[in-house]
């Protein structure tokens, strides 16, 4: 008996330490993975195999005003789903460059479906996903706690699961199952991430081969909405038969020779974006942040190739349910013809004449209807504008245009307007413009007339300011490559001071009266100006150093955030040029940056640096003007200007703003210096204080400045905001200080946007 209990005791003793000897064991696994992750990541490649790729999504919720003109237009029906299956086979030469030979594509409830493309995601790099923290980051250990779930075979190889949680409260860390092979090598993942207020839930598979870990299948589901849409989309990737080894050639991933750009991003992103459109949106989103792998430092390369074959390939009819509507094709046309009704005049819309040419007709009419562009200012009163613009096509983006716009003054009793001439291509871009027109006195970041309008109105508050003036003028912008840019102007114009003529109003906001039309500062104290002939030019070129792009054949694609943005323009008035009676020279560079500190910490930086040498500018329109809050609720870029020296005040506290501001206070005929920077937190103190755990909403420090020695001013800002309250909003509450002294807190409302200043090229 003895003999038993001393057993026993032994066994007591000894067992934790054998338990506590195996989870090392275990946890050594991990820590083999973390460290072998990039020899790991370089050994899948050269590979060559056939590939399934469903793709499905749905509308799970729209605006009841939405509802009837989705199916009517569209095609699509709330709750149905619409996708399309793409067969294809691929020659892998790493994970971020394939050749895709396209055998076909079958949309399901779409009527012109287009290829998908294999992507693999690399959990063996550092961040995937943009910016989401792989659990096998070097730092893992840092960001994660992995306990040990089992360990089985797996094709006849140990693997071992390891549930994987997040040591914080954060979005873009994963929480589920990682699966990892004795070598360390990744197997497989199922779980969640969330990330730019977007739900990812996720499954990877690989399978074991020529004693690696390769691609076998991966689903994607990610769900989200905003402004009461809500969707779903599900991508399904499975690998076909056996994967061989493929030995490309020297110049299969090659940066290709005869490279061609789109360079003209913003023009696209303001075409009419249908609905429909949102499926391959998914697609271009996902591949953009799922399939980068910067530690690589390869070159992202996609080649695409169409190789229809005979035999009918199987669809995947367990991953498409049956549609709700048969007769439901998700189709849109961005050129639909209808005949002609009188309503149709009510509202803007293009006529197209002529044999249509895939995505353009050669003849064009553009109706500018006057019902969205009338507004109020207290110089014309009511105005109302109208255009007829006349196009001709050679491609969709590569036009000659012709354009007649009338403006009606009913306060004034007077009709003005402009004719313009103009040439465009995707690279290049000029335009000749002759008209008599109102003109604002910081034309690079006018103020919007409809918010102006309603300022005016309701709060009798009229910030813009504008004078009349004569002209003509030449325009071009050359857009070289991705990365360098340049843009000239001249114009010659008679320019005339114009004044208040109504104090109509609809809301006796404070019984205050309106501010002059002619803004005055320390350094103009003269109200108003003379009539003048000026004939000015301005040039600038802009460069991006350090541009990260990917080849999809032989176009290349630029991600604009991941190089700094460097301006230079020059802008000068040149005396007894047309006549003109205008002399200065200013010089100004411009430096834009974002960087990502960490997942969870962005950051932005604008400086801006000038000067006037030779002669200084006389008359106070040829000012250095700085950029405000462009409007009563902003829209623009977050770093785009200070927030409490321009324009309008949002709600703002302090008997200063119960009054009217002079919103050129600042501007300037000498040296300046503006230095704008935001930073952007998951987390960082008020936001849990604040009841708000959700993590799409992030807050903000702002701090701005302006030094302007000329009137020995240091203007400072110093703010915090919530971007993204109920996703759509940025709070922002803004202290500022001149000269070091205290001057009053003010309070904005702005549309939510993200830190993407100087990704959009000019």
């Amino acid at each position: 008996m003895k003999v038993i209990y001393r057993l026993f005791f032994i066994l007591l003793i000894c067992t934790p330490q054998w338990m506590w000897a195996q989870m090392n064991d275990f946890q050594a696994v991990v820590d083999l993975a973390i460290a072998k992750a990039p020899n790991h990541a370089a050994q899948i490649r050269h590979l060559q195999f056939d590939v399934e790729i469903s793709e499905k999504g749905r509308f799970e919720h729209f605006p009841n005003l939405g509802k009837q003109r989705l199916q009517k237009l569209e095609g699509i029906k709330i709750g149905q789903w619409y996708g399309k299956q793409t067969n294809s086979h691929v020659y892998m030469g790493a994970m971020n460059q394939m050749i895709h030979e396209v055998h076909s594509v079958r949309g399901n409830q779409i009527k012109f479906p287009r290829p998908t493309l294999f992507f693999w995601s690399d959990f063996y790099q550092d961040f995937v996903g943009t910016q989401c923290v792989s659990p096998l980051n070097y730092q893992a250990r840092s960001y994660y706690q992995f306990t040990f779930k089992q360990t089985f075979l797996l094709q006849g190889q140990a693997v071992y699961q390891f549930t994987v949680s997040p040591k914080m409260k954060a979005d873009r860390l994963f929480s589920g199952i990682i699966t990892l092979s004795q070598e360390g090598m990744f197997v497989g993942f199922d779980g969640t991430v969330e990330s730019d207020a977007i739900d990812y839930r996720i499954h990877i598979q690989n399978q074991y081969k020529y004693e690696s870990w390769l691609p076998q299948e991966a689903n994607f589901n990610v769900k989200g909405g905003v402004l009461g849409i809500t969707g779903e989309y599900e991508i399904q990737e499975n690998v076909k038969g056996d994967i061989q080894f493929w030995q490309p050639s020297v110049h299969d991933f090659e940066k290709p020779k005869d490279i061609k750009e789109i360079l003209n991003i913003s023009e696209r992103a303001f075409d009419e974006t249908f609905a429909s459109q949102l499926l391959a949106n998914f697609h271009q989103g996902l591949i953009r942040k799922w399939k980068q792998r910067p530690q690589s430092a390869l070159v992202t390369v996609d080649s695409v190739k169409i190789v229809p074959i005979k035999d009918v390939l199987p669809t995947n009819n367990a991953f498409f349910p049956a549609p709700i509507d048969s007769s439901s094709i998700a189709y849109f046309d961005t050129l639909r013809r209808s005949p002609f009704r009188i309503d149709q005049l009510i509202f803007s819309k293009s006529f197209y004449f002529g044999k249509r040419k895939g995505d353009f007709y050669p003849f064009e009419i553009y109706y500018k209807s006057p019902v969205f562009d009338s507004n109020f200012n207290t110089v014309e009163g009511f105005v109302a504008n109208s255009a007829l613009v006349f196009r001709k096509r050679w491609a969709r983006y590569r036009m000659m245009e012709a354009e007649v716009l009338g403006r009606r003054s009913f306060g004034l009793n007077r009709n003005t307007g402009y004719v313009k001439l103009r040439y465009k291509t995707e690279n290049f871009d000029i335009s000749a413009t002759q008209g008599d027109f109102v003109a604002q006195y910081n034309p690079d970041n006018t103020i919007s007339p409809e918010m102006n309008s309603l300022s005016t109105l309701l709060l009798k508050n009229n910030q813009m300011k504008i004078y009349r003036k004569q002209y003509w003028n030449i325009s071009l912008i050359k857009r070289f490559s991705s990365r360098l840019f340049i843009k000239a102007y001249a114009e010659s114009a008679l320019r005339s001071q114009m004044d208040n003529t109504t104090g109509y109003y609809w809301v006796n906001y404070l019984n205050r009266a309106f501010s002059s039309n002619n803004p005055t500062n320390v350094e103009n104290l003269k109200e108003g100006f003379e009539s003048n002939q000026a004939f000015i030019t301005q040039f600038s070129v802009g460069f991006r150093p350090f541009l990260t792009q990917s080849y999809l054949n032989s176009t290349r694609q630029s991600d604009w955030g991941s190089s700094p943005l460097i301006q230079v323009k020059y802008r000068a008035g040149w005396p007894e040029v047309f006549g003109s009676k205008v002399d200065f020279q200013m010089l100004e560079l411009s430096y834009v940056q974002n960087l990502a500190l960490s997942p969870w910490a962005k950051s932005g930086f604008v400086l801006n640096a000038g000067t006037f040498f030779g002669h200084s500018p006389e008359y106070f329109l040829d000012y250095k003007h700085f950029n405000g809050g462009l409007n009563l609720i902003q829209t623009g870029d977050m770093l785009a200007s200070q927030r409490l020296i321009g324009y309008y005040q949002n709600f703002t506290t302090g008997a200063n703003q119960r009054f009217n501001v002079n919103h050129y206070a600042y501007s300037t005929s000498g040296n300046f210096v503006e230095a704008l920077s935001q930073f952007q937190f998951s987390n960082l103190w008020l936001k849990p204080l604040l009841g708000t755990k959700k993590a799409y909403v992030k807050e903000l420090l702002i701090a701005n400045a302006v030094y302007l020695p000329k009137q020995n001013l240091f203007y400072q800002e110093l703010g915090y905001g919530l971007d993204g309250v109920i996703k759509v909003l940025r709070l922002e509450a803004i202290a500022n200080f001149s000269n070091g002294s205290f001057n009053y807190i003010g309070f904005r409302v702005n549309i939510n946007s993200r830190i993407r200043i100087g990704n959009i090229p000019e």
